[in-house]
């Protein structure tokens, strides 16, 4: 298997988008969507490691959408606990 920047950044970005399937403020749709996202890129990222010849096109977004998935992910945690703070004596 052959494993360059463009095959490992699409498996990263699966993994990622599989992780984003966890977030306890995610809808059902967007679970869905991005548990399909994830397997398609990691499967897509594989199959391209294993070839041995050939031309294959990867989108250049796949470099910064693990970076911009971790960002929305520590985003709405942060958010969703501003948004719902914890019961105690308020200042």
């Amino acid at each position: 298997m052959h494993w360059g920047a463009y095959e490992v950044f699409s498996v990263l970005s699966g993994i990622v988008f599989i992780g984003m399937v966890f977030l306890p403020t995610a809808r059902g749709r967007d679970r869905l969507s991005c548990a399909a996202g994830g397997i398609a890129f990691i499967g897509y990222g594989v199959y391209v490691a294993g070839q041995d010849s050939g031309t294959f096109v990867f989108p250049s977004i796949i470099f910064v959408l693990p970076f911009l998935a971790v960002g929305y992910v520590l985003f709405s945690l942060f958010d969703r606990g501003r948004r719902n703070p914890p019961p105690g004596p308020r200042a």
